[in-house]
């Protein structure tokens, strides 16, 4: 199950994505009523799973943000919303809602 917050914002590991892909991927099609932080620090997954699913948040207007090491980083395209670190996931989806919310 995805760790939901305070804020209503999601965060699995890629690990977990991996042992219950297809579950993830049903509710994030489904029923994706939040941002998603998707922590790849131990593992990165690959560029068309990631482009999965950020294709079916995209779809409900809502922002997938991605937790990689920083020598990875450039490794992934420039368009993405990826950050070293948690909190800066959080500070991200957080600006991303104030612009959805004031129209941009």
């Amino acid at each position: 199950m995805i760790s939901m917050d305070e804020n209503e914002i999601g965060t699995i590991t890629a690990e977990q994505f991996i042992k219950q892909k297809v579950t993830y991927l049903k509710q994030f099609d489904n029923e994706p009523n939040f941002d998603l932080i998707l922590d790849c620090t131990k593992t990165l997954l690959s560029i068309e799973e990631l482009k999965s699913i950020n294709s079916l948040l995209e779809l409900k207007y809502k922002t997938l943000v991605l937790i990689v090491s920083t020598n990875e980083i450039d490794a992934l395209p420039i368009e993405w919303n990826v950050v070293p670190s948690h909190e800066e996931a959080v500070d991200f989806i957080s600006f991303e809602r104030m612009q959805r919310d004031l129209g941009f």
